[in-house]
């Protein structure tokens, strides 16, 4: 009997011993897998970020031209001009002016890496918080962008097309070149300076706010784009 017992203790702590074995493995397998998985999103996710670092340099030169634009519109008001000091050098400023901006980006692998849970197989904890702060900041930066647009097209677009009869970009006019392309307007008669020096104005509050902004998500970029390679071993 007491063979028999034995026999079953045996048997029993066999088997649990077999079963937490195989459970021990399943998880090991389980994690080494999810472990692969993220992995291959952090690598999408750097490429990505190749992306924004490119665009985003792009934006704040665009913006720095529009500061410029803007700026000069303004000089050019304060000076009490004629339709007669309307020459292609302030019709480009003035174009510059009115640079509506997308800022467009991939979030889909940061989403999707949120959304497996498993955040914490990242060992960089300030690549963590990195991350969370670039896209937390990217949402601020398009909203900014979004009303500048809306201001250029609700308001300052129905206004000068009163006084203009094009706008549009063409490769082949070099001397009409405002930056990348960006349209050139042309003007037919003399906007109200006044006005024009007010949206001037309002413009370039936000543009240089914009300018700041996209100068914190470039260098914010780079900063992420490092650690990924450090915990990528790129």
């Amino acid at each position: 009997m007491k063979n028999t017992f034995a026999r079953g203790g045996i048997e029993f702590l066999a088997v649990l011993l077999g079963l937490s074995g195989s459970l021990s493995i399943d998880s090991i397998v389980k994690e080494r897998e999810s472990k692969e998985q993220n992995i291959k999103i952090l690598k999408r996710l750097y490429n990505n970020l190749v992306a924004d670092s490119l665009d985003g340099s792009w934006n704040k030169n665009a913006y720095k031209r529009a500061i410029e634009g803007s700026e000069n519109v303004i000089e050019w008001c304060d000076n009490n001009p004629t339709f007669k000091n309307v020459d292609n050098n302030f019709e480009k400023d003035l174009s510059a002016m009115l640079v509506g901006i997308f800022f467009v980006n991939n979030e889909e692998e940061y989403i999707a890496l949120k959304n497996s849970g498993r955040m914490d197989l990242i060992s960089n904890e300030e690549l963590v918080v990195k991350l969370h702060e670039y896209y937390t900041n990217l949402r601020f930066v398009k909203q900014l962008d979004q009303m500048q647009i809306n201001i250029i097209y609700d308001d300052i677009m129905p206004f000068l097309e009163n006084h203009a009869d094009e706008y549009s970009y063409n490769k082949n006019i070099p001397e009409n070149k405002v930056f990348g392309n960006i349209p050139k307007i042309n003007l037919i008669s003399m906007p109200d300076t006044k006005k024009l020096r007010f949206r001037a104005s309002q413009m370039l509050f936000y543009q240089k706010f914009s300018y700041s902004r996209y100068g914190s998500t470039v260098s914010g970029v780079t900063e992420i784009r490092q650690l990924l390679r450090k915990e990528l071993e790129l």
